[in-house]
């Protein structure tokens, strides 16, 4: 045997089970006998229960998440907003259910967004933004700082109308009223240049008194006599005959006897001055706007729909009635000419031809002049500038054929101007056939006027209905509002007709002065001559 068959490994195998395994096994503290199974249970056991902890906290998480989602929605995106992430910001805002946040998220997204825009040089695109945030911190600055600029640049560049434009809707921010006006009458002398005499003559008629625009109006008017699409001012502005002259002296003398703020017509209550400066009413007092019985010296009254004013002879004014809105805020007013008042407005014109407002409605009515006569509807405010031009705010409510105006009305959508020589225009309502009128007063659902007669007319619009006033005679002032309408006659007496549900109609008995008595004529002498 050599040396390599001498340490050969040699496998020694055991055919027979070893009888010591058991103890083998015990001896690693593996269980033995009933207890073989106790481990496994202990650890299915502690499985179940971790399981069913981390079950109940995942769920309680979720009700959590679910419960707060529409905040995590709303930090979620503030921080898109903030990174300027605006799509996905919008994205989550539109998934927003809480309106109020949604609202204000929106807002500072187009804030925002108008910063970012305004910071690459694109102001046009800006100045929406700003004023879509609205009240959001600095965005009324920013865009009146924006609209200047883009204002100016207009100007700048010679696009006087959009320079105009701009600066007007700016208000009074700084110097934008006086650049507003100067930009108008640039841009009313270059169409003049060019031979736009009907669009030069309209610009210049409404400036009014502006530097010499009442000349540049005549100018333009007598460019365009000879030329057959001359527009409907030219006859007025290039001559009246004397019969047409004569007519309209006689409307007006006729107009200014008439009494002024001697009647008012709330939503359902009646007001009416006495000739001693005291006011009597009738109707609705659920807001106390009937309570004006202790007022005296008072020259004009005016009502609202659930407000009353007074003008006193000194130029202050009192109030009674509803104040939600600020519309009875008026004892600090002076120097006050007239008085006027809307549902929830009232209006002041002072001696020197400034407006005063408070109320619900706030106008932008700083660029207006020359005013002779305002009128205040729900929602509208209107006035007639002493060349016979409209002013009206919103614009929509007039057209090109409101021109020679003594009176201009409006209510809700509905305006009436009456022109000097005694005839109607409208807006949408037919007032074709009235002539010789004296005065107005609209409702949203028509017009009423009443004609050198005495005579009240009644126009309204297809769909709607008017109480019937065409027996009244001997009328020389008119109210109406929404549910009634009075007239005052020549002897005092008040006529109303329309809803009374609150009384708003009782007042036959009223008697508001004492007629003067009529002098006789006197006859030519017919005694001959001895």
């Amino acid at each position: 045997m050599n040396e390599f068959e001498q340490s050969k490994h040699k496998v020694v195998r055991q055919d027979e089970p070893r009888k010591n395994a058991t103890l083998i096994w015990r001896a690693h503290d593996a269980p033995a006998g009933s207890a073989a199974g106790a481990g496994d249970v202990r650890f299915i056991r502690r499985a179940v229960f971790w399981s069913l902890v981390v079950l109940l906290l995942l769920a309680l998480f979720g009700f959590i998440a679910y419960k707060n989602a529409p905040q995590l929605r709303k930090t979620y995106a503030d921080h898109l907003i903030e990174r300027t992430n605006f799509v996905r910001a919008q994205r989550v805002i539109d998934a927003i259910e809480d309106d109020s946040a949604k609202r204000e998220l929106q807002k500072k997204l187009y804030f925002y967004y108008a910063e970012n825009v305004a910071q690459k040089g694109k102001i046009l695109e800006a100045l929406p933004l700003y004023q879509a945030a609205d009240d959001y911190p600095g965005a009324a600055k920013a865009a009146l700082e924006t609209g200047y600029t883009i204002a100016k640049m207009y100007e700048y560049e010679g696009d006087y109308l959009e320079a105009s434009q701009a600066y007007a809707a700016l208000g009074d921010y700084l110097d934008a009223v006086a650049k507003s006006e100067a930009c108008s009458y640039a841009y009313a002398k270059e169409r003049l240049e060019y031979g736009f005499y009907e669009e030069a003559m309209r610009l210049f008629y409404a400036l009014g008194s502006y530097e010499n625009a009442d000349a540049l109006a005549r100018e333009a008017a007598a460019s365009l006599t000879g030329n057959e699409k001359a527009g409907d001012l030219v006859d007025l502005l290039s001559g009246l005959s004397d019969e047409q002259l004569q007519e309209r002296a006689r409307l007006k003398e006729l107009r200014n006897a008439l009494p002024a703020g001697i009647i008012a017509t709330g939503y359902k209550h009646t007001v009416a001055r006495l000739e001693d400066g005291s006011v009597i009413a009738a109707g609705s007092n659920l807001s106390g706007q009937c309570n004006v019985s202790a007022w005296t010296d008072i020259v004009a009254i005016a009502a609202g729909a659930y407000h009353t004013v007074g003008l006193k002879s000194d130029g202050t004014v009192v109030a009674a009635g509803m104040n939600t809105y600020g519309q009875c805020d008026v004892d600090k007013w002076t120097n006050v000419a007239a008085l006027y008042a809307g549902a929830y407005n009232t209006i002041g014109l002072t001696r020197d031809g400034h407006i005063l407002n408070t109320g619900y409605q706030s106008w932008n009515t700083l660029a207006w002049r020359d005013i002779v006569r305002l009128s205040v509807g729900d929602y509208a405010l209107s006035g007639v500038m002493k060349n016979g031009q409209p002013l009206v705010t919103p614009s929509e409510l007039m057209t090109d054929a409101y021109y020679d105006l003594v009176s201009l009305d409006a209510a809700t959508a509905n305006s009436v101007g009456l022109r000097a020589d005694g005839t109607l225009v409208s807006n949408g309502l037919d007032v074709s056939g009235i002539s010789n009128i004296l005065a107005i007063d609209c409702t949203s659902t028509g017009v009423y006027a009443l004609d050198d007669m005495g005579l009240v007319h009644a126009r309204a619009f297809s769909w709607a209905h008017l109480p019937d006033v065409s027996d009244w005679r001997d009328i020389i002032a008119i109210s109406a509002s929404a549910t009634h309408v009075v007239g005052v006659t020549k002897d005092g007496r008040v006529l109303a007709r329309g809803s009374s549900d609150m009384g708003q109609c009782e007042t036959m008995d009223w008697i508001l002065f004492t007629p003067q008595p009529e002098l006789p004529e006197i006859l030519p002498e017919t005694t001959p001559k001895p």
